[in-house]
């Protein structure tokens, strides 16, 4: 019998079923070997299938029975020879009867962490499609002399819309798992919540609005605001960081929620960066978890390429059409499955965005 044999027979079953089996196992106790120490045509011994369903037996009525036990009882079945066989580190002798232990402890999927809500945006409810007015231009203040004219002047409009772009998880999980101790519906569905909570931090960022897929920071950032680095030597990253701090106040936007976002491994490329032995950021960063000032949130959603700022994040619009919505569905019981879908709606939106500013490396 092959090792695939074997573990395609000792799928455990339900504790009633193992009790019939292991019953009539025992009634084949009497004469399990003839002469010649060959296997009685009615014992476990004697096929496949007989061996399948005693292993099958011990497991589902054994799970809260020690080691030598179970193989106490494997060796009760059969003769010198098999019970000589019996050994706990051979899969296809006695190991196979060995019940199997499952921790209530699941290693998580390590995943990015939310970075968007962290940095304090501003979250917009909305069903459908949502207007908002934005001035884009305002009326003229200007001296007059005697007998001159003054142009006419008024502010200007437009409008910022919010329209639900549809996301979704569509899985379709084993009804085992569901009753695993440590995951069931609870961790199942905290997976799912976590998996659509990075799929908004990344498209948020990175969307680029192509198709269903909303258009993220990235895409609406004011092409002043976005520049290329002068180096990365100390005086070209201090210079370029002031640049970044700088555009946003000289284009008028108040301080609020000021802080940057980037990637860890420029983070580790500003934290190693000196000046004549002199660390530049590195005390900063790791005393008060600042830069410049500000503090500073790291991700991998964005690129290691870019440093980016905004006086204030709350000029980002983080829209949701409605709460994340988690259905289950019996759709593959033959299968034993249950297909679980998760839908989101949300679209985002610059407010301002002149209160944001972004710098651009080469590598």
């Amino acid at each position: 019998m092959t090792r695939e044999q074997v573990a395609e027979m000792v799928k455990a079953l339900g504790p009633e079923v193992a009790r019939e089996l292991m019953d009539a196992a025992a009634r084949s106790a009497p004469g399990r070997t003839e002469s010649g120490n060959g296997p009685h045509p009615g014992s476990v011994y004697a096929s496949p299938e007989n061996l399948g369903a005693f292993a099958k037996s011990v497991i589902a009525a054994g799970r809260r029975t020690g080691a030598a036990e179970l193989v106490d009882a494997a060796k009760r079945f059969g003769n010198a020879d098999v019970q000589k066989a019996v050994q706990l580190s051979k899969f296809d002798s006695a190991g196979v009867l060995v019940p199997i232990q499952q921790s209530g402890e699941v290693i998580e999927f390590l995943r990015p962490e939310a970075a968007l809500l962290k940095l304090g945006v501003r979250t917009q409810t909305f069903k459908g499609e949502l207007h908002m007015g934005r001035q884009t231009g305002t009326s003229e203040f200007r001296w007059v002399g005697e007998g001159e004219t003054v142009p006419k002047s008024a502010p200007k409009y437009g409008k910022v819309v919010l329209k639900a772009h549809k996301g979704m998880v569509l899985a379709d999980i084993s009804n085992d798992l569901l009753r695993t101790p440590g995951v069931g519906d609870a961790g199942v569905g905290e997976d799912i919540r976590a998996t659509v909570a990075d799929g908004l931090d990344d498209a948020g960022f990175n969307g680029d609005g192509s198709g269903p897929v909303p258009k993220g920071l990235f895409a609406q950032l004011d092409a002043a605001h976005t520049f290329a680095s002068t180096g990365v030597t100390p005086a070209a990253y201090l210079a370029d960081i002031d640049k970044a701090v700088e555009l946003p106040l000289t284009a008028h936007v108040r301080m609020g929620n000021a802080a940057w976002v980037l990637h860890p491994t420029r983070a580790t490329a500003l934290l190693q960066l000196q000046n004549s032995g002199v660390w530049v950021f590195r005390q900063e960063m790791l005393d008060k978890g600042t830069i410049r000032g500000f503090p500073f949130v790291m991700t991998t959603r964005v690129p290691a390429t870019r440093i980016t700022f905004s006086a204030d994040w709350r000029q980002f619009i983080y829209g949701i059409d409605e709460d994340l919505i988690l259905s289950e569905h019996d759709t593959r019981a033959e299968f034993d499955e249950t297909t679980i879908r998760a839908i989101v709606k949300g679209d985002f939106k610059v407010r301002q965005p002149k209160a944001f500013s972004s710098i651009t490396y080469g590598t």
